[in-house]
């Protein structure tokens, strides 16, 4: 990964004390050298097996860390200097469990694309509601208490792209947020982003609710869960559509599947919440689409809209 190097000195250029944890897995890209190549006594390395997915490295990491609060760092974004400082510092004063931000979004070459933040409706304190409608903690920007991390288990190790948003549902039943509004890391977009295939994220967030309709979040109450679980299905119907006529029988698949998760009524309702959500996410998804070289043209948007 050509930048680890740069994302592991912001790390390492924080001014609260900290250690280093990077899980090596069967990397093959020079990465584990790039590292090895830094002198600081404050990395270490840790092996997982070939093909440990995002969530059990996370865990693993975790498992292994000495300190009461725990940061995640992925191998493309860039930290702040001042983020764990001013991430300690609000959860004193809050006693929030987990502290989060918002982030910049840039492309390979570290050009800025927008604000992250700027496409969702954020909260802090009770967050649960809101975030069964979008997910707008992003992993890079977040710092959580171990303790609360430990209660919960860690990450859900069957899922690849979604464990952190389960994670953050989950947690915001038991705890509060706290949101940082400075934007403390920088969020690379690249063509090798867990996000980048988007339909596999659109599933794996389809059996997010799956699994919370399972389990105790039913607790929750289970329209409210169909409802998020019917949005999450419009919104990969609607990129479907924008993908172009060669998408369009998928499209009309998951807003079937979004309707009949949440009854008619109601399932016009989460189209219109998908479609004013994507309408304002539009612009900057479109700049990360072409960082990424998976461009979706916005015309099909209209005729989307235009069909609905």
């Amino acid at each position: 990964m050509p930048f680890v190097r740069h994302a592991v000195e912001r790390v390492l250029a924080q001014k609260a004390p900290l250690e280093l944890l990077f899980v090596n897995v069967d990397s093959s890209d020079g990465s584990l050298q790039e590292v090895s190549a830094i002198d600081d006594d404050r990395i270490r390395v840790i092996e997982a097996p070939t093909g440990t997915a995002p969530g059990p490295a996370r865990n693993l990491a975790a498992s292994r860390a000495q300190g009461d609060v725990l940061a995640f760092a992925d191998v493309a974004d860039l930290w702040r200097p001042d983020k764990l400082e001013r991430q300690l510092r609000l959860r004193s004063e809050t006693g929030a469990a987990l502290v989060y931000s918002d982030c910049r979004v840039i492309d390979g070459a570290g050009r800025l694309l927008g604000v992250y933040l700027s496409r969702h409706r954020p909260k802090e304190g009770t967050i649960t509601k809101r975030l069964l409608k979008e997910n707008f903690v992003r992993l890079s920007t977040v710092l959580v208490d171990r303790a609360a991390f430990e209660c919960l288990g860690g990450f859900h190790e069957d899922f690849h792209v979604a464990c952190d948003y389960l994670f953050a549902i989950r947690l915001s039943l038991r705890a509060s947020f706290a949101l940082d509004p400075e934007a403390l890391v920088d969020y690379r977009i690249h063509d090798r982003n867990l996000t980048a295939d988007f339909r596999r994220t659109y599933a794996e967030n389809v059996r997010v609710f799956d699994l919370l309709l399972a389990d105790e979040a039913a607790s929750l109450g289970a329209t409210h869960l169909r409802r998020a679980r019917s949005l999450v299905l419009w919104r990969w119907a609607i990129r479907e559509g924008m993908a172009g006529p060669a998408n369009w029988t998928e499209a009309c698949r998951r807003a079937g599947q979004a309707v009949r998760s949440a009854g008619l009524v109601t399932g016009v309702g989460t189209l219109a919440a998908a479609l004013r959500g994507g309408l304002r996410n539009l612009p900057l998804r479109m700049r990360m689409d072409r960082a990424r070289g998976t461009l979706v043209q916005a015309p099909s948007l209209r005729a989307l809209t235009a069909a609905a």
